[in-house]
């Protein structure tokens, strides 16, 4: 793939992954307030599953094609991504639409307790340098388990005044498609790209692809934070990397095991656990513009840290 063609490709699926999260990201809402679950809950849910699709179809196809590292990569990468780059983002749109840092609660943190345990675990189970398909079938039992908890979290939070649809499931629906279709095209555009700059395997997993499939996220949260639904922007964030451990590595696992290399084993694990742990320390305040510097800077040592590896 030439080099112009992927930019365009890049182009429209940005575009399209903005148009479709608007779309998705308001009738989410509305179907939260039908339901009489809350937005924090939909966020970790609903959005947080849709927007881990790019990642589990990225992963399955990588791992089929024995791939293993870029799987994985992608991942780890897309977790670090979420917290390091889609966090700070929509913290200082926040800011700048609102003028006021996203608030916080109670749920935010005791699901980002979970978020921290879901990543030791992952460190737990890949240090014998492989996730079995055992493993995997656990975690995809562990990740029901956590959604059938939530959904019987009764909902004490505020509802936002939304307009009335007759139709937000298929609205909704429509939206994670237009979004989906520009997640896979921003995929292809960004790994053209780097094959063109001949990147290795395992950085366009740990960076241009994780980025890439958490266009997703951002274009999620991003459409939130706009419409001032703080819990569905920053559940979003927590619930696909709960997901993307729990339900798209397991998936992975169970098809075909995944091998871990001794890199990212001895740094880039670690390096996520330290990145979740003070990712859960800052939300128990509100998160304002000390929390998104921090955070950016984690995620570029993250990416320093990847390129040193491939090298």
């Amino acid at each position: 793939m030439d080099l112009l063609l992927s930019s365009v490709l890049l182009i429209i699926g940005v575009f399209m992954l903005s148009k479709g999260a608007d779309v998705f990201i308001e009738n989410a809402s509305k179907i939260a307030q039908q339901r009489g679950v809350s937005p924090h809950v939909i966020g970790v849910t609903l959005v947080a599953f849709a927007t881990s699709l790019p990642e589990a179809i990225v992963s399955l196809f990588a791992a089929y094609q024995n791939y293993n590292d870029l799987a994985l990569g992608n991942i780890v990468g897309s977790n670090m991504s979420n917290i390091g780059f889609v966090l700070p983002i929509s913290i200082f749109l926040c800011i700048y639409i609102h003028k006021k840092p996203i608030s916080t609660s109670k749920s935010m943190f005791s699901d980002g307790l979970v978020m921290l345990g879901v990543a030791f675990l992952l460190y737990g189970v890949s240090y014998d340098g492989l996730v079995s398909k055992f493993e995997g079938i656990l975690f995809l039992v562990l990740y029901f388990v956590y959604i059938l908890s939530l959904l019987r979290r009764p909902s004490s939070e505020t509802n936002v005044e939304l307009s009335s649809s007759k139709s937000p499931l298929v609205f909704g629906f429509l939206g994670l498609i237009v979004m989906l279709v520009g997640a896979q095209s921003t995929v292809e555009g960004a790994i053209g790209i780097a094959e063109w700059a001949k990147v290795p395997p395992l950085l366009v997993g740990l960076s241009v692809v994780a980025i890439g499939t958490s266009l997703p996220e951002l274009a999620g949260s991003w459409a939130a934070v706009k419409r001032g639904e703080h819990e569905i922007a920053v559940g979003n964030i927590i619930g696909s990397n709960i997901a993307n451990i729990l339900l798209v590595l397991a998936v992975v696992a169970i098809v075909k095991p995944i091998e871990v290399e001794t890199s990212i084993l001895d740094q880039t694990l670690p390096l996520l656990l330290v990145t979740t742990i003070i990712t859960v320390i800052l939300i128990r305040n509100k998160l304002g513009a000390l929390t998104s510097s921090i955070l950016s800077i984690l995620f570029l040592y993250f990416l320093y840290t990847s390129v040193y590896l491939s090298l």
